[in-house]
């Protein structure tokens, strides 16, 4: 644990060395744990690839997250975004009492998702929804980064007017207004918005809420 603090500390070493790792290790899918959690993930995968290396992945918000559903006493988590569950699975398990409904549109994604939750099966009370929110509901088509052949799932996100395409993975997802697919009153709320560049319309359609 201490060396791989070191190596990503050190720039040239960081970049190369996920490489490297990519290279000798032979198995694309990979089992490790993070926040306690037990998760299953792909070695081309950015995101899990950080998590198996060097033990980190946006760990400054998950604490704050953390930080803020103990102080306000949460009785739900919407995790809007939920890509493979790892917010939803570690505030679940530091918070057993808590209510979770997790959205994810896509669904090689969400199929991860249901992976982690069988390798934390202890963890209940997590509702997963296949389809994202929005301001209206429509079916819109999604964009992916492509690296080894793999469709890589941490950078999904809504096309815009005006982007670049070329090489890109496209799919079609579904969308929902959130004030129709969350009601809720008189309840104590966390929501956490990761919709690579979606957020505006995720807010638009959560007025009420």
């Amino acid at each position: 644990m201490f060396s791989k603090k070191i190596i990503k500390k050190i720039p040239i070493i960081k970049r190369l060395y996920p490489s490297l790792m990519r290279r000798f290790y032979n198995n694309e899918i990979i089992r490790f744990k993070f926040f306690d959690i037990k998760l299953e993930g792909n070695i081309n995968e950015p995101m899990d690839k950080e998590m198996f290396i060097f033990n980190s992945y946006e760990n400054f918000q998950i604490e704050f997250l953390i930080k803020n559903i103990k102080k306000y006493n949460s009785d739900y988590f919407l995790d809007i975004g939920a890509n493979s569950g790892i917010y939803s699975l570690i505030v679940k398990d530091k918070f057993q009492k808590i209510i979770i409904k997790s959205f994810e549109p896509v669904k090689k994604t969400i199929s991860k998702f249901k992976i982690n939750l069988k390798l934390n099966k202890r963890l209940k009370n997590i509702k997963l929804y296949n389809y994202g929110l929005s301001n209206k509901n429509s079916i819109l088509p999604m964009k992916a980064q492509v690296r080894n052949n793999y469709i890589q799932s941490s950078g999904y996100g809504v096309v815009k007017k005006g982007d670049d395409l070329q090489n890109l993975h496209i799919e079609k997802n579904i969308f929902k207004i959130g004030d129709e697919a969350i009601r809720l009153k008189n309840k104590k709320i966390c929501i956490k918005i990761d919709a690579e560049g979606h957020e505006h319309e995720v807010l638009r359609g959560l007025k009420r809420l």
